[in-house]
């Protein structure tokens, strides 16, 4: 299995580049920061570009919560979280990079989500299969001068 992590910390610089991070993607977590409500309600735009960008349905989604060491300053409930999760057919962990809490934990479920998704798995080898047809050139990168890269 290769796992390629795109951290883009929601930044607006990255928006021109997300639909390369979507394809071939078979899963995807998307992260907002229980102290501050903007980063939660972003988080419908950012699911947004998933499904406009992503070249599969059945991707796997996962929604974390981070930051739960904080909690007199927390701004968006659990079930706030679980709620748009489950709205939504994501995933939901809350995390705390800080403390090291369900960080592991949340990429492991995301992987064996995948893993027990036979369409995701299919998927995949045709797209692993595809791969093996195309010739590189001489500068690393595809035969048309792109680099190569995916994500997940």
């Amino acid at each position: 299995m290769k796992l390629t992590v795109w951290d883009t910390a929601g930044q607006e610089r990255f928006r021109t580049l997300t639909s390369s991070y979507y394809r071939g993607a078979h899963g995807i977590i998307l992260v907002y920061d229980v102290e501050r409500r903007t980063t939660f309600d972003n988080i419908q735009h950012w699911l947004e570009e998933v499904r406009m960008y992503a070249t599969t349905d059945e991707m796997c989604k996962m929604l974390v919560a981070n930051k739960i060491d904080k909690h007199s300053t927390r701004a968006v409930s659990r079930r706030e979280g679980e709620e748009f999760a489950r709205e939504n057919n994501m995933l939901f962990m809350e995390t705390s990079a800080k403390e090291e809490t369900n960080v592991s934990a949340a990429f492991n479920e995301l992987l064996q989500k995948i893993l027990d998704s036979p369409e995701l798995l299919h998927a995949a080898a045709r797209t692993q299969a595809g791969m093996k047809h195309r010739s590189i050139g001489s500068h690393g990168g595809n035969s048309d001068g792109s680099r190569g890269g995916g994500c997940c």
